[in-house]
């Protein structure tokens, strides 16, 4: 074999070790890419399905649930496309089950000022309303939601948080009321009451406004019987005073 032979055969060898390196390089780079759009598209759907999952169904809508629903679809479908694992098609199943259950938003517990149960939850479900609203937010910033539909939904949601904050604020006049007495809360369920007057739009309003007027005249009729009480204490203070003095004017 010449040296001209020889330097050609090495030449193509190492042609055929680097077209091998890149053809490896080339299908290790789109099992990369394919693992991370699948990480990208799983995070997603975690996201939206914790939303869905946890959020209090009395202060959303059917349209932000349905939004959430076909949102995961979309999803699950690209995430079969990447893999073919049947444990995909059984969450897509589960997620169809789920959308073909009706919208039910409950209903507010009857006599109470608060339809959360504690203030824990109270804050919780104000924080995924908040999550939510940046979860739309997000989606209409991407073209993936109108944005008169985005904004409708996104104005609902800040009447929605602001309700759970009034919420919060009865409860810290509930504790006030336990504490000091019902004559000191009875500003602040005013003041909420002026507030929640503002909501007469939102779900079941109406029952929260009645609980909260009945406890405002509760607590004025106690308030007055106390403020009667004091009074009737003050003038009897006030009659000792006036004959312990006729007593030492006439020693």
């Amino acid at each position: 074999m010449t040296p001209t032979e020889t330097g050609m055969l090495i030449l193509g060898g190492v042609a055929v070790l680097a077209i091998t390196a890149y053809i490896v390089q080339s299908i290790e780079s789109q099992r990369r890419a394919r693992r991370m759009r699948l990480l990208a598209l799983k995070d997603q759907i975690r996201r939206a399905d914790h939303l869905l999952a946890s959020l209090p169904s009395f202060y959303v809508t059917p349209d932000m649930r349905n939004l959430l629903i076909r949102y995961m679809e979309k999803r699950w479908r690209l995430v079969m496309e990447l893999d073919a694992n049947p444990v995909h098609g059984r969450e897509l199943e589960r997620l169809n089950g789920i959308a073909a259950q009706p919208f039910d938003p409950g209903q507010y517990p009857q006599g109470s000022l608060t339809h959360s149960d504690t203030r824990d939850n109270a804050r919780r479900n104000r924080a995924l309303i908040r999550e939510l609203a940046q979860f739309i937010t997000d989606l209409q910033k991407q073209n993936q939601v109108n944005k008169n539909t985005a904004q409708e939904m996104i104005r609902h949601l800040k009447q929605s948080y602001t309700r759970l904050t009034i919420e919060l604020e009865l409860m810290d006049a509930q504790q006030t009321e336990e504490v000091a007495g019902p004559q000191v809360a009875l500003h602040s369920y005013k003041s909420a009451l002026t507030r929640l007057q503002g909501f007469n739009n939102a779900y079941q309003i109406d029952a929260q406004i009645f609980a909260l007027t009945r406890k405002i005249e509760q607590c004025e009729k106690i308030a007055e019987e106390i403020r009667q009480q004091q009074e009737a204490e003050q003038k009897a203070r006030d009659q000792a005073e006036r004959e312990r003095e006729q007593r030492e004017r006439y020693r």
